[in-house]
């Protein structure tokens, strides 16, 4: 009696701890806080993100780091971070309650989880992680940011994942946890070499052990080979293209769509509303991804917000002198339909330019003038753009600068 009572409280505790991440991964992702960096704590928990951005760029960055204790503590003790720390897993299980009697329809799946890990390992070799953007976390805040004003089509659409799973959940209870997740499959593939590894050192390993990890070995590398292969073809298809215009700091747009996982965060801390989902622009691999849009305000000069809230490192972490000098885009001169060559009193692009990048230059024999762009000065912010007054189209326009 005594034991069960203890069970009880400790089952309690438990319970009371996940409302409680739940509530603290709520107010950090909350999109009220305009312009703080909070939002990028929870994605950048995951292990599953930070080992695949960290193959994929070649770099160990502060939001990698924050996965580690996660990593550990999935070490010691399997799925750890599902049992404890998942605000997704809480929800998920919530919403299987209104099913008691289809609880194990979805364990009835084999483990694709453990297959999409190794896949978007094998892809981040080539630095094109494929299924990063399925991390619950990411998809999390995702939500999170979807309610994020003005209110459009685009955020709306990034804020979708979570009701999916949910739905999913629904329909199946335990398949996304038990069979899809791509963060818990990460943790189980911790498991086997861990307890070899006990085996080992305790010397319990025995021949039939060793024999089915080493074949379990050989399903992973074919696997991660095969994930290698899709990166490739995804790089191919997406490199024909030059793609949108990206936020400053971003990687090449062939591992861009791979290493981005959709969480909305750089969107949100925008002071200038300027970076929205791709819908299409940059094509089906693109589809989500934060793109630029000059029309109505410019990357200002004096804002490097988006580069300190990316979890995955598909934006670079840049202070602000080297934000200025990275290049988004060239700005180009439609002289066809700029006021100045045509003889018209209009120098606003010029005196917008907060890099002065754009001066007065002469053609026809110093008859008439024209704007002229400074290719080593221009970064692409897109002040000139947005200040053209011709209309409806603008004589000046940032364009993604070719290799």
């Amino acid at each position: 009696m005594e034991g069960a009572h203890r069970f009880r409280w400790r089952r309690a505790i438990r319970q009371a701890g996940r409302w409680a991440v739940l509530a603290a991964a709520v107010a950090l992702a909350w999109p009220a806080q305009e312009g703080s960096s909070a939002s990028l704590y929870l994605p950048a928990l995951s292990p599953f993100i930070a080992g695949a951005s960290v193959i994929a760029v070649r770099t160990v960055g502060v939001a990698a780091l924050l996965a580690l204790p996660v990593l550990l503590l999935a070490l010691a003790s399997r799925r750890w971070f599902c049992r404890h720390g998942c605000p997704v897993g809480l929800l998920q299980e919530v919403v299987g309650w209104a099913r008691p009697s289809a609880r194990g329809r979805g364990l009835r799946w084999p483990m694709i989880g453990r297959w999409l890990v190794l896949l978007t390992l094998g892809g981040a070799m080539l630095g094109y992680p494929l299924f990063l953007w399925l991390d619950p976390l990411a998809v999390f805040n995702g939500f999170m940011n979807g309610f994020r004003r003005p209110v459009a089509l685009a955020t709306v659409l990034t804020g979708l994942g979570l009701p999916v799973l949910l739905l999913l959940e629904l329909a199946a209870p335990r398949l996304w946890c038990r069979r899809l997740c791509p963060l818990g499959a990460s943790q189980d593939l911790l498991a086997g070499p861990r307890r070899l590894l006990e085996r080992v050192w305790r010397r319990r390993a025995g021949p039939a052990q060793v024999t089915r990890e080493v074949m379990q070995g050989r399903r992973w590398f074919v696997a991660a080979c095969a994930g290698a292969a899709g990166a490739l073809a995804a790089k191919v298809a997406g490199g024909r293209a030059p793609g949108p215009l990206r936020p400053p700091g971003s990687v090449g747009e062939e591992h861009f769509t791979g290493v981005c996982v959709r969480c909305g965060n750089c969107a949100q801390v925008c002071p200038s509303r300027i970076i929205e989902p791709d819908l299409g622009a940059g094509g089906v691999m693109g589809f989500l991804a934060p793109r630029l849009r000059l029309d109505a305000d410019y990357c200002r000069e004096d804002c490097h917000r988006c580069n300190e809230v990316c979890p995955s490192g598909a934006i670079a972490r840049l202070s602000l002198a080297d934000k200025r000098l990275h290049k988004i885009g060239l700005a180009a001169v439609n002289l066809d339909a700029c006021l100045l060559a045509m003889g018209r009193e209009c120098t606003a692009c010029i005196r917008q330019c907060p890099y002065e990048a754009i001066a007065i230059g002469s053609s026809d024999g110093g008859f008439s003038n024209e704007p002229r762009v400074d290719a080593g000065l221009c970064n692409g912010c897109g002040a000139c753009e947005v200040v053209c007054p011709t209309r409806p189209a603008r004589a000046i326009r940032v364009e993604v600068a070719r290799a």
